[in-house]
């Protein structure tokens, strides 16, 4: 029999174990950072930009000089010159004078203001004439608008995206510090597992889990290492796991977590480690196991792909998150919405039930999705799934409920 843990003292358990784990630090690429987790503040040491930047093209002006004008009464202003893009000005603009500068260009000494282009005349005479007013600062991106010395743009344990890299570049980082992707290990094992490119006979099944883990290992950043199918052998499976966690940061077994004859992982963490718990109160995912071998975690998952992915979802991604210095925030994508139908539930037992968001009336609806464990066709059909506490004895049609994303 196994002896169960709540989901908060399973969580409980995982962080005070290896909740001190942390993955080195290793400088990349800022084009190979993308999906890496940050490991430093990122602090600027400049002003961006470090130059009074027009973003029109069209007249650099004292506002001032501009103030009243209009098609019918402009503003006659003396032309002083040209600002080339990428060149500072070598002028400044005094009373009653103004100075082209195109889009991007640097506004020379003298100006807090721009006109467009469209709203000037030229004279011929070596005088503009400006048709609108201008006010300080309209059209002008002034130093340090951007990012100012000493500012933190980017925070330890973000995870880089494409909308950080411009950052990134804008201030001279050609390569950045991360933390290095956890090295995890994902095995199968059961007699009737085989490989995706064969065909099932008799009560033979395709190996699910290994490509499922794997994929979502993928999205967290990680490196794995699928290792496949291992038959119900002890010794194998022994060797095998020997040799997973002596190159690996974690291990994850799928299979062989429950208590039949034939299922090894408990067994096999136990010789090898120390088992630190066997059984969730939770459905599906009871006969989860978590064990401990020279300070590695190795996780037993259930056989059933559903219920794996959920255990997954609920106890494997915090820890792997928090080993990575992923800020919590990141951890899950939740949104509230309302149920379409009333749930029954009084299992004693913790449950994830899959859900399909809706759209009925303009109101964001939760649809139940049910499904047994056996089955993966519900998590495609599902956008995320809700928690149902164990001392719940019913959720009511139209109750607000809290997702958490896929």
């Amino acid at each position: 029999m196994l002896t169960v843990k709540t989901s908060s003292e399973a969580e409980e358990i995982i962080f005070d174990t290896f909740g001190q784990i942390k993955m080195n630090t290793e400088d990349v690429e800022i084009l190979s950072s993308v999906g890496r987790i940050l490991a430093i503040d990122i602090v600027s040491t400049e002003n961006v930009p470090s130059f009074n930047r027009s973003t029109v093209d069209g007249f650099a002006v004292k506002a001032q000089n501009t103030f009243g004008c209009s098609d019918s009464i402009p503003a006659i202003l003396n032309f002083k010159g040209e600002v080339l893009m990428g060149e500072a000005p070598t002028f400044e603009i005094g009373k009653d004078e103004c100075a082209y500068v195109p889009t991007g260009g640097e506004l020379p000494a003298g100006a807090d203001a721009m006109v467009m282009i469209e709203y000037s005349e030229n004279y011929g005479d070596g005088t503009r004439a400006m048709l609108k007013p201008s006010a300080p600062g309209q059209h002008v991106t002034f130093i340090g608008d951007d990012v100012k010395v000493g500012q933190a743009v980017l925070h330890k344990g973000t995870k880089l995206a494409a909308r950080h890299i411009g950052v990134l570049a804008a201030l001279g980082y050609d390569k950045v510090p991360v933390y290095k992707k956890p090295v995890i290990s994902v095995i199968s094992t059961g007699d009737e597992l085989v490989d995706v490119t064969e065909s099932p006979k008799g009560a033979e099944v395709r190996d699910i889990n290994s490509f499922t883990i794997c994929a979502a290992l993928e999205e967290l950043g990680c490196e794995y290492r699928k290792i496949g199918i291992v038959k119900d052998n002890l010794p194998l499976l022994e060797s095998v796991m020997t040799k997973a966690f002596s190159e690996s940061d974690m291990v994850i077994v799928s299979g062989g977590s429950s208590v039949g004859v034939k299922d090894s992982t408990f067994k096999v963490l136990d010789k090898i480690g120390e088992v630190l718990f066997h059984g969730i109160a939770i459905k599906p995912g009871k006969p989860t196991i978590l064990g401990n071998v020279n300070g590695k975690p190795g996780f037993g998952l259930p056989g059933h792909p559903l219920a794996a992915y959920y255990v997954f979802n609920l106890f494997v991604k915090p820890l792997i998150k928090n080993m990575t210095g992923a800020n919590n925030t990141d951890l899950y994508n939740k949104k509230n919405a309302n149920l379409t139908l009333s749930i029954p539930c009084n299992h004693g037992r913790e449950e994830c039930m899959g859900i399909k968001m809706k759209n009925e009336n303009g109101r964001t609806m939760a649809e139940p999705v049910y499904a047994k464990s056996g089955l993966i066709s519900v998590l495609s059909d599902s956008d995320g799934y809700i928690r149902i506490a164990r001392d719940c004895e019913g959720l009511s049609q139209d109750e607000e409920v809290e997702i958490e994303l896929f």
